[in-house]
C-alpha cells in the first residue's frame, strides 16, 4: 500500500511539474494563450495584468495613429488645392504678359498696357498670398504670411 501512495505521489508530481513547465512555455510563446491566462487572472483576482495595461495601451495609440492620419489627409487636401490654385494663376499671369508683348510696343497704348499688365500681376500676386493665409490656417499653423510678403 505504501508503494501505492508513494507511486501515486511522484505521479501527481511529475504531472504537476509537467504541467507548469507547459503553462509557462505556452504563456511565453502563444499570445492567445497568454491573453487567456491574463484575462483569468485578472477576473479571478481582481488585478490589472500587464496584458490588460499593453492592450489598453495599444488602443489609444490606434486612435492617436487614426487622428493623425485624418490630419494628414487634411493637409494633403489643403496643399493639393493650394498647389492647383497657384498653378493655375501662374498659367493665367504667364499667358497674359505673353500676350501683352506686341501690344506694349505700340506708342502711347503700350504705356498703359504695361499699367494694366502690372496691375493685374500685382493682383495675381496679392491673390497667391491670400491662398496662402488660407494654407496656414488650414495647415494649423497659427502664424500669418511672413512679412517678406506681405511688404
Amino acid at each position: 500500500m505504501n508503494r501505492i501512495i508513494t507511486w501515486t505521489k511522484r505521479l501527481m508530481l511529475t504531472a504537476t511539474i509537467l504541467a507548469l513547465i507547459t503553462i509557462n512555455i505556452l504563456t511565453l510563446t502563444n499570445a492567445a494563450f497568454n491573453a487567456a491566462v491574463s484575462a483569468l487572472m485578472g477576473t479571478a483576482l481582481g488585478i490589472r495584468t500587464v496584458s490588460s495595461m499593453v492592450q489598453t495601451k495599444l488602443g489609444s495609440q490606434n486612435k492617436a495613429i487614426k487622428k493623425q492620419a485624418a490630419v494628414q489627409a487634411k493637409r494633403k487636401a489643403a496643399t493639393r488645392k493650394f498647389g492647383t490654385r497657384l498653378a493655375t494663376r501662374t498659367k493665367r499671369v504667364a499667358a497674359k504678359s505673353f500676350a501683352a508683348i506686341p501690344a506694349e510696343s505700340i506708342p502711347f497704348i503700350g504705356v498703359v498696357v504695361l499699367i494694366a499688365d502690372t496691375g493685374y500681376e500685382l493682383y495675381a500676386a496679392c491673390e497667391t498670398v491670400k491662398d496662402l493665409d488660407l494654407l496656414y490656417s488650414e495647415l494649423g499653423m497659427s502664424d500669418k504670411t511672413p512679412e517678406v510678403l506681405t511688404r
